[in-house]
C-alpha cells in the first residue's frame, strides 16, 4: 500500500511539473506571436499613396476602373460574407455606405470569400444576404464579386477584412481602415483616419 501512495504522489508531482512547463510553453507562444505581429509591415495602400489602375465588371455587367472613382472621389469596401470581422461591424458599414450615397462620390462594394464554399448556391445565398444587409441596393453603388486576391485587392493591397478606402479626386488614399467607425465622415471639414490609429 505505502508503495502505491508514493507511485501516486510521484504521478501527481509530475502532472502539475507538467502543467506549469506547458503553461510556460503557452505563454511564451504568445508572446511570441505579439512580437511577430508588431514587426510585420502593414501591407496596404498608405494615405497618400496613388491606387494603381485597375478594371473590374460589377454583378451588374458594367466595367469600373480607377477613372469611376475620378470625377468625385469614392469610396472602395472590402468585405467577405464569411469574415466575422465584416458581420461585427455591419450597422458601421451600413452608416458609411449609407453617408456615401447621399454624396456626389462613387462607392465600390467588393465582396470576395475568405475560404471556398464547394456549395455556389450557398455562396451566391450568402453574398445576396450581405448586400441585403448592406443596404446597397441604390444603382450608384458597383458591387464587385472577385476570388481571394482578385485584382481590386491587389491593387489596394487588401492585407485584411474588412478593408475601407476612401480615395481622392486625384487617384490618391485619403483614409484607409479595417474599422468603419474610423473612417472620416463623407462630408467635408471632418478629418481622415489613418489604419492603425
Amino acid at each position: 500500500m505505502p508503495v502505491v501512495v508514493a507511485v501516486l504522489v510521484v504521478l501527481t508531482i509530475l502532472t502539475l511539473l507538467n502543467l506549469l512547463l506547458t503553461f510556460g510553453v503557452i505563454r511564451k507562444l504568445r508572446e511570441h506571436t505579439q512580437e511577430l505581429a508588431a514587426a510585420r509591415p502593414v501591407v496596404t495602400l498608405p494615405v497618400g499613396a496613388q491606387v494603381p489602375d485597375f478594371t473590374a465588371s460589377t454583378a451588374g455587367g458594367d466595367v469600373v476602373s480607377i477613372a469611376s472613382l475620378r470625377a468625385s472621389g469614392g469610396l472602395v469596401a472590402f468585405l467577405a460574407p464569411d469574415c466575422s470581422g465584416c458581420k461585427e461591424q455591419l450597422p458601421s458599414v451600413r452608416a458609411a455606405l449609407a453617408e456615401a450615397l447621399d454624396t456626389p462620390m462613387a462607392v465600390l462594394v467588393v465582396l470576395t470569400r475568405l475560404r471556398p464554399e464547394p456549395d455556389r448556391d450557398r455562396a451566391d445565398r450568402e453574398r445576396a444576404e450581405l448586400v441585403a444587409a448592406l443596404g446597397v441596393h441604390d444603382t450608384r453603388a458597383a458591387i464587385v464579386h472577385e476570388p481571394l486576391d482578385g485584382a481590386l485587392q491587389s491593387a489596394f493591397q487588401v492585407a485584411a477584412f474588412p478593408a475601407f478606402y476612401l480615395v481622392d479626386t486625384d487617384d490618391r488614399v485619403a483614409g484607409v481602415s479595417n474599422n468603419a467607425s474610423q473612417l472620416p465622415s463623407l462630408f467635408p471639414g471632418r478629418d481622415v483616419v489613418p489604419a492603425g490609429r
